[in-house]
């Protein structure tokens, strides 16, 4: 999957994302950058105004990435561009 590809989806009113295996953004749509009040693609969550959360949200990324199941989760952060926030999220590993 190439980033032209997620495009359709750079609009739709809720966060959509992708991460590389090193916890960086590739891409991410409107929604996404509303929330961290930047583009977040090339950054990872240490760059980016939820930093004081960064190791959580990337210990759940490892999850997965080592277990290879997908994994519904509440992800909190303490600081977005629209305050608190708790984010209802799907991860899962896919080879692109």
């Amino acid at each position: 999957m190439r980033s032209k590809d997620l495009e359709p989806f750079r609009n739709v009113p809720f966060l959509l994302w992708v991460k590389d295996t090193d916890g960086v953004y590739v891409w991410g749509n409107r929604t996404i950058d509303d929330l961290a009040g930047e583009p977040v693609a090339g950054k990872p969550d240490s760059e980016l105004v939820w930093a004081d959360d960064a190791e959580a949200l990337r210990h759940d990324d490892e999850q997965v990435l080592s277990s290879g199941e997908p994994m519904f989760v509440n992800e909190h952060v303490q600081k977005s561009h629209r305050g608190d926030a708790t984010l209802s999220v799907c991860k899962w590993a896919d080879e692109l």
